[in-house]
């Protein structure tokens, strides 16, 4: 009775697994997320602080690469390379993929980010 029990134990233990669920993932199209009225100071700024700066400040920014500053910020913006690197796509994927430990931005703060790039990458 007792190695039965523990049988049942490890196997009920061995297929439960964790996992991360997001409201997207969840419910698809059932999110709202606003790209029309996308600024810097409220959108863009908090979410490269939040993600980036730790790693890319003008303290002691990693590659080079400080994202402390709006025209900071500007610049690769509108060469591509942080939509590229945020979003995981080519020529971005691999080793220059950001952030390099953590999962990758979520679509709706891609489309935030593209839609401010597109709008010329604004101080706004």
């Amino acid at each position: 009775m007792t190695k039965s029990f523990l049988l049942a134990v490890i196997i009920m233990l061995s297929t439960s697994s964790c996992y991360y669920d997001n409201n997207e993932d969840l419910y698809p199209g059932q999110s709202t997320c606003d790209t029309v009225n996308v600024s810097f100071a409220k959108d863009i700024k908090p979410l490269i602080d939040a993600q980036c700066v730790g790693c890319h400040n003008t303290q002691s920014p990693t590659a080079g690469i400080s994202l402390s500053t709006h025209a900071e910020i500007q610049v690769y913006a509108n060469s591509g390379q942080l939509f590229g690197v945020l979003s995981w796509t080519p020529p971005y994927t691999g080793t220059k993929q950001m952030p390099p430990s953590g999962p990758k931005w979520s679509n709706c703060n891609l489309s935030k980010l593209n839609s401010w790039i597109k709008k010329g990458a604004p101080n706004n």
